[in-house]
């Protein structure tokens, strides 16, 4: 009987062992350096596809001012003849554009902007704008400053015809002057003119020359604005002599 219990004992440590024990399994291996890597650019460029993709469908979020309508040369922009429309547009384009109309309050075009057109500053002169330069101002009639439609910001030339009759010549004193002011004063005026016109001249030069011109000839302004720069300024100009006749000899 002893060796009976002996061997039983075994068997059945190994039967409870057996039913109260947890099983024993093989630990799942961590990923590796490289998997890890390989997970986060997947990520990263999933990421990347989905900005990019928000980015395309979002459009631009910042607006800048177009034309309502056709705003011609010369005239004063109100609010009524903008719009604001989202544009995207490179830094430098946008620097020179509107994003408010309160910036644009009592403008003038001096460069014809089409109805849709984007509004820059090199279109118009707003209302507190100045002209850089010298500035010199001179009475001259109507008829000879396009009809008295001049307006401030526009561009002209300058002509001064000198002497009289056949001798007389027109040169260009000064091309593209700036038009700083122009006020109408026909009263005070009607011995030299019905107007006074205010430009801007970069150049101290320019300056002398229309004061001699104003002085020594006959001043006509000629809108330049809209129209391409000539690379070569006219030579004077003179009127033709008339051929003398030919008298045959001994007639």
């Amino acid at each position: 009987m002893g060796d009976a219990a002996v061997t039983a004992r075994p068997e059945a440590y190994r039967g409870e062992a057996a039913a109260g024990a947890r099983p024993l399994r093989r630990r799942r291996a961590l990923p590796g350096g490289r998997a890890v890597a390989g997970g986060f650019l997947v990520a990263l460029a999933a990421v990347g596809i989905f900005a990019g993709y928000t980015d395309a469908t979002s459009g631009p979020d910042v607006r800048y001012l177009v034309a309502r309508r056709d705003l011609p040369l010369g005239h004063r922009v109100a609010e009524a003849d903008l719009e604001p429309v989202a544009l995207d547009l490179p830094g430098e384009l946008s620097s020179r554009s509107y994003r408010s109309a309160s910036q644009l309050a009592g403008a003038v075009v001096v460069g014809p902007v089409g109805k849709g057109e984007l509004v820059q500053s090199s279109d118009v002169l707003a209302g507190g704008e100045a002209p850089a330069g010298r500035q010199i101002s001179f009475p001259v009639e109507s008829a000879r400053a396009v009809n008295g439609q001049l307006r401030r910001g526009e561009l002209v030339d300058v002509l001064a015809t000198y002497g009289t009759g056949g001798d007389a010549y027109t040169v260009v004193v000064v091309a593209g002057a700036r038009v700083a002011d122009r006020t109408t004063s026909a009263a005070s005026l009607s011995d030299r003119g019905d107007e006074v016109v205010t430009l801007a001249l970069p150049a101290s030069a320019d300056a002398l020359a229309v004061a001699h011109a104003v002085n020594a000839g006959e001043v006509t302004l000629v809108r330049t604005a809209g129209t391409p720069t000539d690379p070569t300024p006219a030579a004077a100009y003179s009127a033709p002599r008339a051929a003398r006749p030919t008298v045959p000899l001994g007639g």
